[in-house]
């Protein structure tokens, strides 16, 4: 018993529980993943919402996120300040025009509004202020902000405009400006009435990889690995005295 290798064993231990732990964490992220991409596939043909009606089931506990929806704006002069966030496509730097719309739903005065990316500042490393109207209506998808978290970049203001990394819940009232109250989801426009030439809306992302089961298969497999190696370093052991 004295040349048994406890040490060995501790550190296997140890070892096999975090893989074991991350191969079944993946598999939860596969449930999570497999429930988005069915939302995304039914929202192809739902019809919009009223979004006061959707938000008073989610004051109910009802889980709103990726629920198409429609919502009126009330009249409103531009912004003092223009809002931009940064993002991604086709491989290229863009910004997102974020907007508010007010609108009264429940204890909330309005929705902010993800209006797509702006046409001319594709390739653009910071984008100018720019004038843009709020629509009169919009239809679009409900989406979640992200959590805040030590690593958010926090936003940017210059002459006009203010840039964003994030977007998490104080992202929202930033956007929706001081003394309102938004709605804590966001409204990813595609369709807004009237039309704003120069805008490109991206309600949804596009190609959603679905790699956690094979990501699971190799957590799972190096956990094997890791088993088989210290029993046989033990059997060794063993057979050696």
């Amino acid at each position: 018993m004295r040349r048994f290798p406890l040490g060995i064993t501790v550190a296997a231990a140890v070892g096999l529980a975090i893989l074991l732990g991350l191969g079944v964490w993946q598999l939860h992220r596969l449930a999570w993943k497999q429930d988005l991409l069915a939302r995304i596939a039914a929202l192809t043909h739902a019809p919009p919402r009223p979004l006061p009606a959707v938000l008073a089931s989610a004051a109910r506990g009802v889980d709103v996120g990726f629920v198409r929806v429609s919502v009126r704006c009330a009249p409103q002069p531009p912004p003092a300040q223009v809002v931009y966030r940064y993002a991604l496509h086709n491989r290229r730097v863009g910004w997102r025009l974020m907007s508010f719309c007010p609108t009264p739903a429940g204890p909330w005065t309005g929705v902010v509004l993800d209006r797509g990316l702006v046409e001319g500042f594709a390739g653009q490393m910071q984008p100018s202020a720019k004038v843009f109207p709020i629509p009169h209506s919009v239809s679009g998808i409900l989406r979640a902000p992200g959590a805040h978290s030590f690593l958010s970049v926090p936003a940017r203001a210059s002459a006009g405009e203010i840039t964003l990394v994030s977007l998490d819940a104080s992202s929202l009232r930033l956007i929706a400006g001081p003394g309102q109250r938004p709605a804590p989801w966001y409204l990813a426009v595609e369709t807004e009435t009237p039309p704003t030439p120069g805008l490109s809306p991206a309600p949804l992302p596009q190609d959603i990889p679905n790699n956690h089961f094979v990501y699971a298969l190799t957590w799972f497999g190096l956990a094997g690995v890791l088993l088989w190696m210290w029993a046989a370093f033990v059997w060794r052991k063993v057979r050696a005295r």
